[in-house]
C-alpha cells in the first residue's frame, strides 16, 4: 500500500490563499478558502490508488467522515495523537501499526520529522502551499510516474485569432 500523510495548513491553504480569500479556513464549510488545484492533484494521488492519512491538526476537530466528503478524498485513517505532539513520531506510531504500507510520502510544511523520515518528506513552503514541484516530488516519492498527466501547451493557431490546446 501507498500512502501520503497529509496535513493541510500550509499544503492545502497557505498565506496565498489566506490574502486572496481574507482569512484562513477555520472549518470544513469554508472548503472555498482551500487551494482548490492543491486539492486537486491530492485527488489526482489518491484516484491513482496512493491511500490518504491525515496528519493535520484538523484531526483533532473535524471526523474522517466529514474530510472524506468536503474534500472529495478517501481517506485511509489519520495518525494518532501523541504527548509530544512530534508529527515524525505520530506517522512511526501509524506506520508500525500498518505493516502493509510499501512506499510513503510526507507532505506538511513543518519539518518535525524524524531522521528516518526526512528523504520521504516534502517540506511545502506556508507562503504558496503545494506547488507543481513538491506534487512532482511525492509522486517520485512513492513510485508514480508524474509525467502520466500530459499538460497541454496553449499556442495561438495560425489566425492569431484563437488558442490551440496541444499536446505538449
Amino acid at each position: 500500500m501507498k500512502v501520503l500523510f497529509l496535513d493541510f495548513d500550509g499544503v492545502l491553504n497557505s498565506v496565498r490563499t489566506a490574502t486572496a480569500f481574507g482569512d484562513y479556513p477555520h472549518k470544513l464549510d469554508q472548503i472555498q478558502k482551500f487551494d482548490a488545484v492543491a486539492l486537486q492533484l491530492i485527488r489526482n494521488l489518491n484516484a491513482a490508488g496512493v491511500s490518504i492519512v491525515i496528519s493535520s491538526a484538523w484531526r483533532t476537530f473535524c471526523t474522517q467522515r466529514d474530510i472524506e466528503r468536503a474534500m472529495g478524498l478517501r481517506l485511509a485513517g489519520e495518525t494518532p495523537k501523541s504527548a509530544s505532539g512530534r508529527r515524525g513520531e505520530e506517522i512511526k506510531t501509524w506506520l508500525d501499526a500498518n505493516p502493509d504500507v510499501t512506499e510513503y510520502a510526507i507532505v506538511d510544511d513543518d519539518s518535525d520529522m524524524l531522521p528516518e523520515q526526512m528523504e520521504r518528506f516534502v517540506q511545502t513552503n506556508r507562503q504558496e502551499g503545494l506547488s507543481l514541484a513538491d506534487y512532482y516530488r511525492i509522486c517520485i516519492i512513492l513510485g508514480i510516474d508524474p509525467s502520466s498527466v500530459i499538460a497541454r501547451d496553449r499556442n495561438w493557431n495560425n489566425t492569431r485569432r484563437a488558442l490551440d490546446w496541444g499536446q505538449g
